[in-house]
C-alpha cells in the first residue's frame, strides 16, 4: 500500500456513536448536541475498527470539536443567539434544538432522530420523555432545565420544560424545511470527504463544518443502521482475483466484461460522492446465470447495496429509499409492482446521475406535499434492456449475457460458484473500504483524466461522464498507485492504454443505440411488456416469444392467447427463425403495453414502417379468432435471436 493511501488512512476515525456510553453506564448520544462536539468514543466501530491514537492524525485532523471556522456559529444564530440558547439549555443537553417554522418546533432526539412537534404537544410529559429515550434517567436531564414544582410534578416539570424547548428553537433562525435532508449511505462532504451514514452513526472529516447531525448545511439524522465498512481496505490482488471470476464464469458477449462489472461497483459503491454516476443493465436469457451474478454483486457493495428486488416500480423506489445516497438493485426489470414496464424507473435513475441527484416533489392530501431526494447509482437486470430514449441510454452501461455454457464438471462448477458467492459477502465492506480511503486523494483527478480521454476517442461530453466514471472506479479498484505520477504530473500512459480497450467496446454500444430509430425503439419497449398468465404469474412479451420460437414448436391455443391479447403471433417455421406478425389495428391490452409512449392509440405502426425490412404482411392473419391486417417483423429483431454461421445470410429470416 503506498504512502499516498497511509495519509488518507485514519479519515473516518472521528464518528460521533448514538448511542454511547457517558461515566455513569447509560446511554446517551456522543457528546454535547448544543456545542456539536462529539467527544471521546468509548465503543469500538461496528466494523471492528477502534481507530487510531489520536497522535496518528495529521495535523489539521486533529480533535475532535467543530472545525477551525465553526466556534462562532455552534448554534447557527451568531454569537447573540448562540449566548441566548446556552441560557436557556446547558451545554451539554442531550435534545438539540433546530429551530421553528409554520407553527411546529424541530429537534434531534437522544438518538438522533428527527422529531417536529406543535406547541401544544410539547407540554405533554410522555412527549417530552420520548425525546430522551435512550437515557437510563430520562428525567434527570429534563429535570435539570424545568425542577418540580407541584406534588404533580415527577422528576421535572412538564409546562416548564416544553417552554423552554421552545424558546431554545425560537434562538435559532428558523428552520428550513427545504435544506438537504440525508440518510444512510456515502455523501461528499464540503472539503471533498466523504461522509458515511451508517444510521445511527456518523463518520465525518475533522474539517467539516458542523453542529452536531448538522453538517455543512445539511441534516443527517439518526435512521435504522445499515453495516459498516471494513476495519481493513481490501487489496487490489484480491479484487483481481474476483474481477477474474467475473469474467470468467458468465458467458459474456463482451470483452473485458469482469473489469468493466469491477469499475462500475466501485464508482456505484460511493454513492453521492461522485459528481457523475453510471447506471449499469444486465440482459440475459432465462439461464444465463443473471440473477446469480446480481445478488453477488450485491454482496461485493457491501452495506452500500438496498438489496435485490424483483420487482419494481418507481413510487416504491421513492418511498423505501428518499433521502439515501444507496445502491439500488432490480432484477426481471420488464415487471413492476403496477403490472406494467419501468420507464418511469429508467427515468429517474436518469435524474439520479447528477450531482444533485433526482429531485422530485409529489401533493399530499393535506397540500402540504412531500420532497423526495434520491442518490446513488442503479443496477437492472432483465431478459432485454426495456424502451429508453437517447437521454436514457446516455446514463446507462449495457452488459449482455449469453446463455451458460454446459460445464463438463457441473459439481466442480458449483463448487466454485458458491465460493465466489462467500468471497464476494466477505470482502464487500472491504471493497467499501478501499474506495472510501482511495477517493479523497484519487477520484477526482482520475474522473477527468478519463472524461477527456473518452471524449478524445470521439465520444461526446455525456459518454465521458458515464463511461469515465466506470473507469475512475476501475482505477480505483485495480490499482494501488494514483494514475497521475507525483513527480512528473503525467498519467501513466500505459493504464491510458488499458482504459480505452474498455471504453471502446462502450462508446460503440452507445453510438450504436443513438442511431436506434422509432421502430427499434418501440419494438424493445413492446418486448418488456408483461403478460397475465391464465392461471396466475406474469411472463414478458420476450419471454413468450423466446419459449415459442423454438424449432418446430406450435404454442397451444392458450400459449398463442399470450400475444394475440396484444395483437401479436409467431408465423413461419424454423428454430429461432419465425417472424412476428404485428397487427396494425390498436386495442386495449397493446396500448396498456405502450401506456406512456407516443406509440399508443395506433401509433405503433407508423413507428415500426421506419424499420426498412418490416413489410406489410400481404393479406390477413388470423389474431385472437379475427383476420387482421399488419406487418411482419423479421426473426433477427426478436428476442433470443443469434446468428448461425451455418446458414447463409438471410436465409429463414
Amino acid at each position: 500500500m503506498t504512502d499516498g493511501i497511509e495519509e488518507v488512512r485514519n479519515v473516518f476515525d472521528q464518528r460521533e456513536t448514538i448511542p454511547a456510553i457517558d461515566q455513569e453506564g447509560e446511554k446517551i448520544g456522543s457528546g454535547s448536541a448544543n456545542s456539536g462536539e462529539s467527544g471521546a468514543d468509548p465503543l469500538e466501530d461496528r466494523g471492528g475498527d477502534p481507530g487510531p491514537d489520536p497522535a496518528d492524525y495529521p495535523a489539521d485532523w486533529r480533535g475532535d470539536g467543530p472545525g477551525p471556522d465553526e466556534a462562532a456559529d455552534q448554534h447557527g444564530g451568531g454569537s447573540d443567539a448562540g449566548q441566548a440558547l446556552d441560557d436557556i439549555l446547558p451545554p451539554g443537553f442531550p435534545v438539540q434544538a433546530l429551530g421553528m417554522a409554520g407553527g411546529k418546533f424541530y429537534f434531534l432526539s437522544v438518538r438522533g432522530e428527527l422529531v417536529e412537534y406543535a406547541a401544544g404537544a410539547l407540554s405533554h410529559r410522555s412527549n417530552l420523555v420520548a425525546l430522551m429515550a435512550g437515557k437510563t434517567d430520562p428525567m434527570r436531564a429534563l429535570g435539570d432545565i424545568a425542577p418540580p414544582t407541584g406534588k404533580r410534578d415527577t422528576g421535572f416539570n412538564a409546562a416548564t420544560a416544553g417552554d423552554k424547548l421552545m424558546q431554545a428553537c425560537g434562538c435559532l433562525p428558523l428552520f428550513d424545511r427545504n435544506m438537504p435532508m440525508r440518510n444512510v449511505g456515502t455523501w461528499r462532504g464540503k472539503t471533498g470527504h466523504p461522509i458515511v451514514h451508517l444510521g445511527e452513526e456518523l463518520r465525518v472529516h475533522h474539517t467539516e463544518k458542523r453542529r452536531g447531525r448538522m453538517i455543512s448545511g445539511a441534516l443527517y439524522p439518526a435512521v435504522p443502521s445499515i453495516d459498516a465498512p471494513a476495519s481493513d481496505a481490501a487489496s487490489a490482488e484480491d479484487l483481481e482475483w474476483i474481477c477474474r471470476r467475473i469474467g470468467d464464469y458468465w458467458n459474456w458477449k463482451c470483452e473485458n466484461a469482469g473489469p468493466l462489472v469491477m469499475g462500475w461497483i466501485g464508482q456505484a459503491i460511493l454513492g453521492h460522492y461522485p459528481e457523475w454516476r453510471t447506471h449499469l443493465w444486465v440482459n440475459g436469457k432465462n439461464g444465463s446465470g443473471k440473477s446469480t451474478l446480481l445478488q453477488i454483486i450485491s454482496s461485493l457493495l457491501g452495506g452500500m447495496s438496498a438489496g435485490v428486488k424483483n420487482s419494481s416500480s418507481a413510487a416504491s423506489i421513492r418511498q423505501t429509499t428518499n433521502r439515501q445516497a444507496v445502491v439500488r438493485i432490480f432484477d426481471e426489470a420488464e415487471k413492476s409492482e403496477n403490472g406494467g414496464g419501468v420507464e418511469d424507473v429508467i427515468a429517474m435513475f436518469r435524474l439520479m446521475s447528477g450531482a444533485e441527484g433526482a429531485q422530485m416533489e409529489r401533493g399530499t392530501s393535506d397540500h402540504a406535499g412531500i420532497k423526495f431526494g434520491l442518490y446513488g447509482a442503479g443496477l437492472l437486470g432483465s431478459i432485454i434492456p426495456g424502451g429508453m430514449t437517447p437521454q436514457d441510454r446516455s446514463r446507462f452501461a449495457m452488459l449482455t449475457l449469453g446463455e451458460r455454457v454446459a460445464p463438463q464438471n457441473p459439481e466442480d462448477a458449483a463448487m466454485w460458484l458458491a465460493t465466489l458467492e462467500q468471497d464476494a459477502e466477505a470482502i464487500g465492506p472491504a471493497i467499501w473500504r478501499r474506495m472510501l480511503k482511495l477517493a479523497p486523494l484519487r477520484w477526482d483527478p482520475a474522473f477527468r483524466i478519463y472524461n477527456g480521454m473518452v471524449q478524445g476517442l470521439g465520444g461526446r461530453s455525456r459518454d465521458g461522464d458515464t463511461v469515465g466514471a466506470m473507469l475512475a472506479g476501475w482505477d480505483l479498484m485495480t490499482f494501488d498507485a494514483p494514475l497521475v505520477d507525483a513527480e512528473t504530473g503525467k498519467p501513466d500512459e500505459a493504464r491510458l492504454e488499458q482504459a480505452r480497450v474498455l471504453a471502446r467496446p462502450l462508446l460503440r454500444e452507445t453510438q450504436e443505440a443513438d442511431e436506434m430509430g422509432e421502430g427499434e425503439r418501440l419494438l424493445n419497449t413492446l418486448f418488456g411488456a408483461s403478460l397475465l398468465k391464465e392461471h396466475g404469474g406474469v411472463i414478458t412479451v420476450a419471454e413468450s416469444i423466446m419459449l415459442h420460437n423454438r424449432g418446430e414448436h406450435e404454442p397451444s391455443a392458450g400459449e398463442a392467447n399470450l400475444l394475440e391479447r396484444l395483437g401479436l403471433r409467431l408465423v413461419g417455421r424454423g428454430d429461432g427463425r419465425k417472424q412476428l406478425f404485428i397487427a396494425n389495428a390498436g386495442g386495449v391490452q397493446l396500448d396498456k403495453a405502450l401506456a406512456g409512449t407516443r406509440w399508443r392509440g395506433g401509433g405503433h405502426k407508423a413507428a415500426l414502417q421506419t424499420i426498412a425490412d418490416v413489410l406489410p404482411s400481404g393479406g390477413t392473419v388470423r389474431v385472437a379468432g379475427k383476420p387482421q391486417r399488419g406487418v411482419v417483423v423479421p426473426a433477427r429483431f426478436l428476442p433470443g435471436y443469434e446468428e448461425d454461421p451455418k446458414r447463409p445470410e438471410g436465409e429463414g429470416q
